[in-house]
């Protein structure tokens, strides 16, 4: 069962980094949903099984966490640009309006 859900995570991790490229924003979202409804069964999975064998799932679960980490860090940073770049453009549309309404004004 967690290896299962281990690679079901990996596998929405990818996906979502994909969507984050190709600029699919609202879709990674939903992948990043599901993603965390895993691994907060994972985490369940983890701490029911971990009295049996702590040592081999814990190595296990915390490789996950940080390979989950590491592939998030440029994914973060994309979405953080396409923010800025989003931001800039509000300005300007809202910039451009303002000067149409003044234009409008004058004539």
């Amino acid at each position: 069962m967690f290896s299962q859900l281990s690679e079901k995570i990996r596998l929405l991790t990818l996906k979502a980094a994909e969507l984050v490229v190709s600029e699919q924003i609202e879709h990674c979202l939903s992948v990043l949903v599901e993603r965390q409804a895993l691994l907060e069964e994972l985490k369940k999975t983890y701490l029911e099984s971990s009295q049996f064998n702590h040592d081999d799932l814990s190595l296990e679960f915390t490789e996950l966490l940080h390979w989950v980490q590491q592939q998030d860090a440029p994914n973060i940073q994309k979405i953080a640009q396409l923010r800025d770049i989003s931001k800039k453009d509000s300005i300007k549309q809202v910039k451009a309006k303002k000067a149409i309404h003044h234009y409008k004004n004058l004539t």
